[in-house]
């Protein structure tokens, strides 16, 4: 009695440990999902900024609900943070295509994620199930 009391503990633990890490990993695909659409948003920025000519008034968002109005000046060329504070000009072809596969990049993670959570989530009703026979044999 005492040794599957002892095993029930031990797989307890195991399917807690277990829930955890799926709860951090469902938060992470929650972000990874939330930049995918970013960068989605952003691709579609630039294809209507592609089609807006000189001269053309626009609002700029400052921060969240607030805009400012300003004229375009230059539509072939945009201004393109690389990182490190590193900016570099880039038509928007090639700032869309940056966007894209770094879209690509994020599909591959979020997928890798989903995969993953798939086999936790089908390990620890394994493990919920074989605790759920443990305790109902005692």
């Amino acid at each position: 009695m005492e040794e599957r009391e002892k095993q029930a503990q031990e797989m307890y633990m195991e399917f807690q440990a277990l829930d955890q890490h799926i709860k951090q990993l469902q938060k992470q695909l929650e972000m990874v999902t939330h930049q995918l659409m970013e960068l989605h948003s952003t691709s579609s920025g630039l294809e209507e900024f592609n089609k807006i000519g000189q001269g053309k008034e626009i609002l700029v968002p400052l921060s969240s609900g607030i805009f400012a109005k300003a004229s375009i000046k230059e539509t072939s060329e945009l201004l393109v943070n690389v990182g490190a504070n590193i900016v570099v000009k880039k038509d928007v072809a090639s700032a869309k295509k940056l966007i894209q596969g770094q879209m690509e990049e994020i599909k591959k993670i979020q997928k890798q994620m989903v995969d993953e959570l798939e086999k936790m989530t089908s390990h620890a009703a394994g493990i919920e199930a074989r605790l759920q026979q443990l305790v109902s044999q005692e």
